[in-house]
């Protein structure tokens, strides 16, 4: 490790060499001893210590030189280096002159000629370690800063964690109390309807009561299923069962889950998945992104519109996509699709209602597979909804 410098300054050169004297046999093995005879050298042999990355603990200098004088060079020495400790000895400083270095240099001490060698070599030893203890102090600080401010990150990352997850409860209990209580409203409203009326109902305006209800009755059930595993999910009580399977089967399973609502919208659903594509994934996780895709497009496609399945190899991925001709949406709608905080139901083109935690479900299961969900969409032209997948070794 290079040694640190200790500086003496004065313009006579027996003085100089006392006090290099001195100070080299108390202090020479672990710092050298420099020496200047003017205020101006000095200067310039302290910058260029700065420059090299050198530290000076300590700085003797007279006070009446030729050029800049003691306080002066002190002055300027502390505006370098604020922690060096600068001692003035000399035996013609005037009030004047000390106060000036007190107050703009930080004076350390004054020592009177002619001095004492062993007040001088003491001071010296005593300016030297503070200066080290000093240093200590700096770095314990600059430490408990960078602590502090990396405490001060984590509370801030906890409290927006804390933040999401109110908004996650918020937006749960909302689903439940207002989109399990309406349709539980139509079904009872709609029964109580039929058994009050039902002897003067006709077979026709009985069979679509119970249409309604069937048709509201499923749609809850889904709800529900959506919910559950959701909240199952989030808790980490749903376990990841990876097998591999083939894709194209469980696309056209949903297909005809939904088949009754394509059918009533006369909309036309294409898959054109290759029967030879293998996946590496939880195959029930799976079914319940494709499940709700479909069911999203088949939703905001108008009546005799197009659906498109697609699928394609990526690196170690397969990429899978969802792609429909319908009513399409706009940048805020689409960068708040996975957002449970925010509000994206909307209703689909023969006013069918959802939940908004269909698309979030699947961001949750394709990223716990392993894979990544993306979006793009215009408005009035359609939307793909595109998901990967880890390909089967």
């Amino acid at each position: 490790m290079q040694k640190q410098t200790i500086i003496c300054v004065d313009d006579e050169e027996i003085i100089l060499e006392a006090i290099q004297e001195q100070l080299q046999s108390t202090f020479g093995e672990e710092y050298n001893i420099e020496t200047s005879d003017s205020g101006e050298d000095a200067l310039e042999f302290f910058k260029e210590l700065m420059d090299e990355g050198q530290q000076v603990p300590v700085i003797i200098s007279d006070y009446i030189m030729p050029g800049m004088k003691g306080d002066e060079l002190l002055k300027e020495i502390h505006k370098l280096s604020p922690e060096s400790l600068k001692i003035l000895l000399t035996g013609q400083a005037s009030i004047e002159g000390i106060s000036n270095a007190i107050n703009n240099a930080q004076l350390y001490r004054f020592i009177a000629k002619p001095w004492d060698k062993a007040d001088l070599v003491l001071t010296v030893k005593e300016a030297v370690k503070s200066f080290i203890q000093e240093i200590k102090i700096r770095k314990q600080n600059k430490k408990l800063l960078e602590l502090n401010a990396s405490l001060e990150e984590q509370v801030a990352q906890r409290t927006e964690e804390l933040r999401e997850a109110n908004a996650a409860k918020d937006k749960f209990f909302s689903i439940i109390a207002h989109d399990l209580k309406s349709p539980f409203n139509a079904l009872l409203g709609l029964s109580d309807a039929m058994l009050e009326n039902w002897e003067i109902f006709e077979n026709e305006d009985k069979l679509e009561f119970v249409q309604d209800i069937h048709n509201t009755s499923k749609n809850t059930y889904a709800l529900l299923q959506n919910l559950l595993e959701w909240s199952r999910s989030q808790i980490g009580s749903l376990q990841i069962n990876p097998e591999v399977f083939n894709p194209v089967e469980l696309v056209n399973e949903n297909i005809m889950v939904l088949k009754q609502h394509v059918d009533t919208k006369q909309i036309s659903i294409t898959n054109k998945i290759n029967n030879e594509v293998l996946c590496q994934a939880d195959k029930n996780m799976i079914s319940t992104v494709f499940r709700n895709l479909i069911s999203n497009a088949i939703k905001f496609t108008n009546p005799q519109g197009n659906i498109t399945i697609t699928g394609c190899t990526k690196n170690e991925y397969h990429e899978f996509s969802v792609t429909d001709n319908g009513i399409g949406m706009n940048e805020k709608t689409k960068d708040d699709l996975f957002k449970l905080n925010s509000k994206t139901q909307r209703a689909g083109t023969s006013e069918e209602s959802g939940t908004g935690l269909g698309l979030l479900l699947c961001k949750e299961f394709v990223e716990k597979n392993g894979g990544e969900i993306a979006v793009t969409s215009k408005e009035n032209e359609g939307s793909t909804f595109s998901f990967t997948l880890p390909a089967a070794i």
